[in-house]
């Protein structure tokens, strides 16, 4: 584990309160938007189970019930019991009868029912081993179905990237995060049809992806310049 993710759960379960507090000051004050552009990614039209991992205190659960309709069965998984009871007091609060929060290791969540979406939302990077974490969205992701990625990646394709990687470096000491080059390797290996863009000049790279129908093999060569 990176010693920027060490006591995460403690940090987490402390911070629940004010996440969404804390998400504002450290996206730049873009954090409502990135929820939304998480949304606006969504197929609602097939997608009829959609899961978050690391889905904290339901921030971007009212704005996947914007592009989505009741008969969707939303299902969000954290690992912090502050952030889930904060999550179930939204749901009770707004009455979200489609909606399902789950406090667990990620790792434990049952593959039986393969889900249409899966999202990590500024969430990937704060769990120790981010390739585990993509095999494992992988393995509840229906073929054909969509994963959606929002986070801190360092990037080095535009001359204002050493900049914003310094933020994102700076920002990760404090969110308990580990960025990494990985996640876009994984990605391309392992995925179809994918749309890659960036927000706040690159502070966050929004990502979207199908599973195969033929899944290819999960392995693939680390990336040195994580």
């Amino acid at each position: 584990m990176d010693y920027r993710q060490a006591a995460n759960e403690r940090k987490y379960d402390f911070a629940a309160s004010s996440y969404d507090l804390i998400a504002f000051i450290m996206s730049l004050g873009q954090a409502k938007k990135i929820y939304k552009k998480v949304a606006d990614k969504i197929n609602g039209n097939v997608s009829k189970k959609i899961v978050e991992l690391g889905c904290g205190p339901a921030s971007v659960t009212p704005y996947i019930l914007e592009h989505t309709d009741i008969s969707t069965q939303i299902t969000g998984v954290d690992f912090s019991e502050q952030m889930i009871e904060i999550a179930n007091r939204k749901k009770e609060k707004h009455n979200w009868e489609n909606v399902t929060f789950e406090c667990m290791d990620m790792y434990n969540f049952p593959e039986t029912q393969p889900a249409d979406t899966v999202i990590f939302c500024l969430a990937l990077t704060a769990i120790p081993d981010a390739t585990k974490a993509l095999k494992k969205a992988l393995s509840i992701l229906k073929s054909g179905g969509q994963m959606i990625i929002v986070d801190s990646i360092p990037l080095n394709s535009s001359w204002w990237h050493p900049f914003t990687n310094t933020y994102i470096y700076l920002k990760s000491l404090v969110v308990g995060a580990k960025p990494t080059r990985k996640i876009l390797s994984f990605i391309h290996e392992n995925m179809v049809d994918i749309e890659i863009e960036e927000m706040v000049y690159g502070v966050y790279t929004v990502i979207k992806a199908k599973k195969a129908s033929q899944q290819p093999h999960a392995g693939f060569t680390p990336d040195a310049s994580s």
